[in-house]
């Protein structure tokens, strides 16, 4: 009977602690004012990488403008804009929940409140003390079964997210992080006057 107490209370001790962590990061990114963020996405078919791409990410809460080689995105909460690099065409839609984890890297690190087991280690990444977060969907039907979370022990800053969906991996390694901007809501709406020539295809 001792045993098993003690080890129910390793095990609490070690949620609450991730649990901690996790509070704090997701404060870094959505309570300590707009944030800055510069990227590399890689995705994986199972381990093995099947393409990368740097970029720049702008977030308020929960919108977004995420600039890569390939595309730009605005989010304002609600509808979001896509367009392809080069292309003469913008998209909108309104993602559904599902979508929105997909697409939004700070769903990442506050998805854990909906149905995810975790637990806590501690390792380094590049150069830096981290802790590591490991995240376990209850529900094998969750939009990713398995998260990552390596977050910078000293300030608690994001530095790399790792997620699992349909058996295979994507990563985004956090290249540098700012906190504490004040972004205006228009960075986070397509700015149609910039685009005069590009047609506007409403999927909504």
């Amino acid at each position: 009977m001792t045993l098993c107490l003690c080890a129910v209370t390793v095990t609490t001790a070690t949620a609450q602690s991730a649990r901690t962590v996790l509070d704090r990061t997701a404060a870094r990114m959505t309570q300590s004012g707009d944030v800055k963020a510069q990227f590399k996405a890689t995705q994986f078919n199972g381990s093995t990488p099947q393409g990368e791409s740097k970029g720049t990410l702008f977030l308020s809460g929960s919108k977004f403008k995420m600039t890569t080689d390939e595309m730009t995105s605005w989010y304002n909460g609600i509808t979001e804009w896509t367009m392809m690099t080069g292309s003469d065409e913008v998209n909108v839609t309104v993602p559904t929940e599902e979508e929105q984890a997909a697409i939004n890297p700070a769903t990442l690190v506050s998805i854990y409140k909906k149905g995810y087991r975790f637990t806590l280690a501690e390792s380094t990444l590049r150069g830096k003390a981290t802790y590591v977060v490991y995240l376990k969907a209850k529900n094998k039907k969750a939009a990713f079964t398995d998260i990552v979370v390596d977050v910078d022990k000293a300030t608690y800053d994001p530095l790399c997210f790792r997620a699992k969906k349909d058996g295979n991996w994507m990563r985004l390694a956090v290249l540098s992080f700012q906190n504490g901007l004040s972004l205006p809501p228009s960075t986070f709406i397509f700015p149609a006057k910039d685009y005069p020539d590009v047609e506007i295809i409403d999927l909504r």
